[in-house]
Parts: structure tokens; sequence; C-alpha cells
């Protein structure tokens, strides 16, 4: 049997849809597989840039593996730099490459990256920013320089005082900066309802996502990329990374209308080559997991061409303001 390199281009092709027949973004082999492919497409053809952008998503799947996590990051920063290299008004490129540089905590190219991802305007539509993403940009933008400042405070704080009275206006700036709210001081992000979102202390943070302290309120735990948990009345369960996004966006939408299937598709299942079948599958496997926290409710109801959260109590939703996992596994 010939190795993928030894291939031609249109054999290439011809597995590329045999895999895609075989879809199941669940099963990590699967993945892997798309990986080389893409890679071996890439080499065939450089011109081709849906290659490269395939290659940077599956790469970025690959992330959910913990052996993997950083070395796939780093593999798809250098696929989606030579994306924008390829294509400098790809927006959407510029938008990836500002959470992974976040994601990796370079402060520095991840501000540049969202900057460039508001400036360009690019010729193909699916190319540019919805309005959620600008917003989003500018958030991080935002959050990248309080980062940045409030290292910057710290570093100049550790210096002896001796040295600081060198340029004694740096004394009046730091107080200045510090009168401000602080991410030190409020490292967490708490959402009730899926709509009432604010900053709480480390302290309240281990006071209202408690398990046990809190048995009667349904509890979405963002501890790590690699650690989410559900817990309800004392029931935990472990959520995968792939599955946060989605169990996240559902959350957001309780009541009648909830959220459409074309809603969830276009932020997740995209490039799928059959979506609606993929969100199924992902909806009945994410189903299964929640079931032991509360198996007298089904807790993701189907609605006319979408879900909601049926949820009879206070549930909350909890991860620290660096943490952008969610957004790592979307398109």
């Amino acid at each position: 049997m010939k190795r993928l390199h030894e291939l031609s281009e249109d054999e290439l092709l011809d597995l590329e849809e045999e895999w895609l027949e075989r879809e199941d973004e669940s099963n990590l082999d699967w993945i892997h597989e798309g990986v080389r492919l893409y890679e071996a497409l890439s080499r065939k053809n450089k011109q081709e840039i849906t290659h490269r952008e395939m290659l940077a998503h599956y790469l970025l799947k690959q992330g959910e593996d913990m052996k993997l996590r950083q070395h796939s990051y780093e593999k798809a920063l250098r696929v989606i730099e030579r994306v924008v290299k390829l294509e400098p008004d790809n927006a959407r490129a510029y938008y990836r490459l500002g959470f992974l540089y976040f994601y990796n905590e370079r402060w520095g190219l991840a501000i540049d990256s969202f900057q460039q991802a508001l400036q360009v305007w690019p010729r193909h539509k699916g190319q540019r920013l919805n309005s959620e993403q600008k917003i989003k940009a500018h958030h991080y933008i935002l959050k990248c320089s309080q980062v940045v400042l409030n290292e910057g405070i710290m570093r100049a704080n550790s210096l002896p005082v001796d040295e600081l009275d060198v340029f004694p206006e740096i004394h009046l700036l730091i107080k200045e900066i510090e009168e401000g709210t602080s991410e030190r001081e409020k490292p967490y992000i708490v959402t009730i309802y899926g709509k009432e979102k604010r900053f709480i202390t480390e302290q309240e943070y281990e006071d209202l996502s408690s398990p046990f302290e809190n048995p009667d309120c349904f509890i979405l735990n963002q501890l790590h990329i690699q650690d989410t948990r559900v817990s309800f009345r004392k029931r935990e369960v472990h959520i995968t990374p792939n599955d946060v996004p989605l169990l996240e966006l559902i959350m957001q939408y309780p009541g009648e209308k909830g959220i459409s299937v074309d809603a969830i598709i276009q932020r997740k299942y995209s490039r799928s080559k059959n979506p609606e079948n993929t969100l199924r599958r992902a909806i009945g496997r994410l189903r299964d997991r929640l079931e032991p926290v509360d198996p007298q409710r089904e807790l993701i109801q189907t609605i006319e061409r979408g879900y909601r959260w049926n949820c009879h109590v206070e549930y909350r939703m909890f991860k620290h303001t660096r943490d952008v996992s969610a957004e790592l596994h979307l398109d």
C-alpha cells in the first residue's frame, strides 16, 4: 500500500472524501488521520488555501489530547501564520491566531493579531468577522492590555524604592493604575441563569462553585481546558473539551425560544460535511454524559429546529478570565 506522500493529489482527494464519510469528531484517531491527510494535501498543492485551513482546524481538534496539546497548538500557530502570509486579508485567520497567542500568553502578538482581524477587509465573505467576533476581538485586545499592565505594575513594584525614585513620576502612575479594577482581584467569571455575568474573587469562586456547599445548584465548572465538571446534588461528571462549547452555548438559551440548530452549526460545525448529523450525535453524547447528574430530567430538550436548556434550579457557569478554551473549539 502506498504511503500518503506517494499518492497523487487526486488520490488524496478520494481519500479525503472517504474520510469525510466516516466523520466523527469525537474519535481522536479520526482527527489524527485528518491531520495527516491535510498535511499531505498541503504539500501536494501548496497554493490551495483550503487544505491549510483544514489542517489548522484539525490540529486544534488534536488539542483535546492532553499529551499532544501544547505541540498541536504550536503546529496550528505555524499553519495559520502561513495562512495569513498567503492571504493577508483573511480576518478570521488573524482572529484565530489571536486566540492561539492568547492561550500561549503571548500578549503583544495576540493584541496585534486581533487588531489585524479588525482592520483588514477580506474579499471573500467567509473570511470576514461577524458582529460577535468583532466585539470579542475588542474584548481580548482590552484583556491582553490589562494583563500586560498588571504584570508591568508587579515588575515595577518589585524594584527597590531607591531605583524607582530616580524617576518619581512612576509612583504616581502606579498609584493611578492600582486605584482602578485589577484582574488579580477578581480573576473568575460566574454566569448565572445563562445571562447574568460578573467577576468574582478567588474566595467567591471557591465558595460558589463547590458542589458540596451548593448541592441544589446546577454547576458547570471549567477548571482547566482538560478539566470541566458538571455537578448537581453532590453528583459530578466530567465533560470533554470538545463538548464544553456546545453545552455552554445551550445553557445560555433557556426558556421557550432556545437556540436554533443553524446558530449552533454556524458556531461549531460549519466545516462538517453533514453538520446536522454531526450535531445530533454530539447532542446524544452530551445527554448521555449529563444523565447521571440529573436522571429525572432531560436537561437538553429538543424543540422545533433547535434545542433549549431545561433546568428547574439555579444554574451557574464558572471559568477563569484567561480561559479561551471554548473559543479554541469553535469555528
